[in-house]
């Protein structure tokens, strides 16, 4: 007798009859044959939805990582690179600059987010930069992030990338230097869009202050004690229609700096009629939660693939 063939849920009460009757005729081939037909099945169903296999002679076009690579003579002037599978020419580049208030942080910050925009095709760069310190101050950071640059435009050939697209993207205090690099120093055009997540757009304003420890390290990147002399570190000094295309990233209860830094550059940009995008996110401090990262992951990666 041919007992037909069972679907995966087969334990399931539509199932039982069959089972009690198979029992019952004590059929005790019934069960291996079962449990090697299931085995055919499953087997054949894994293999249906395997992905198709990547050419693994075509190495120039998977996936690969790159550790602590120079920029620069400084020991701090290095980066890791994350080279998406498929690059081409038409492959977009994102430099991504971490936070520790100027004054400390790592390139590891920002490893899972260049992780995460690897998988979405980018070529993305987590970089170092000096410290500010009193010898070191924010127009030697910005000199870094130049240095990154023409690495990248140096090195795209070889790297399988193009490098008309670049983009920065900073958070908290890299959010400043991405910003402060993009308007500043941009006038070849080389930075085609710039990422701010939780980063200060107006150092003079008080308010920013209020974080305990900030103000002095605001003193220390400027290189300078008066407020009144900070404007030329300030993105909100430099606006104009012919800013980059930015997108601003803020939560609503962030107490390091406050949302009302993003705002203000959001509105600024609005009256100069530059492309900007402000994104608040509702209960989010200065630290995202897992779900808030994931969306300000996504939302950053549709906002790079809009035209530039």
């Amino acid at each position: 007798m041919i007992f037909p063939l069972l679907p995966d849920h087969w334990d399931s009460p539509q199932y039982y009859p069959l089972l009690k009757y198979a029992n019952n005729m004590k059929m005790k081939i019934f069960f291996p044959t079962i449990s090697f037909l299931l085995f055919l099945t499953i087997i054949s169903g894994c293999r249906k939805s395997q992905p198709p296999a990547v050419d693994p002679s075509n190495t120039d076009s998977l996936y690969k990582e790159k550790f602590d690579q120079a920029y620069g003579t400084d020991s701090l002037q290095t980066f890791d690179l994350y080279l998406p599978e498929g690059r081409s020419q038409q492959t977009k580049t994102i430099i991504l600059i971490h936070g520790g208030g100027w004054v400390s942080g790592e390139k590891a910050y920002c490893k899972y987010y260049a992780v995460r925009f690897a998988g979405f095709g980018f070529a993305a760069i987590s970089m170092n930069y000096r410290l500010a310190n009193n010898s070191v101050h924010y127009d030697d950071m910005l000199d870094d992030i130049g240095s990154m640059i023409e690495c990248v435009l140096n090195n795209a050939g070889q790297w399988g990338i193009g490098a008309s697209e670049i983009a920065l993207f900073g958070y908290s205090a890299g959010g400043h230097l991405a910003l402060l690099y993009s308007y500043s120093r941009n006038s070849d055009r080389k930075i085609t869009s710039v990422i701010s997540l939780a980063g200060p757009t107006d150092v003079q304003d008080s308010l920013l202050w209020i974080y305990p420890g900030l103000y002095d390290e605001i003193k220390l990147m400027t290189g300078d004690s008066s407020p009144e002399n900070w404007a030329q570190a300030n993105p909100i000094h430099y606006i104009s229609s012919a800013m980059p295309s930015t997108f601003l990233i803020h939560g609503t209860i962030d107490s390091v700096v406050p949302f009302s830094q993003s705002v203000k550059l959001s509105q600024a940009m609005k009256k100069a009629f530059a492309h900007q995008k402000l994104l608040l996110m509702e209960n989010q401090t200065h630290y995202f939660s897992p779900e808030a990262t994931e969306r300000m992951l996504v939302e950053t990666k549709d906002f790079l693939l809009l035209p530039q």
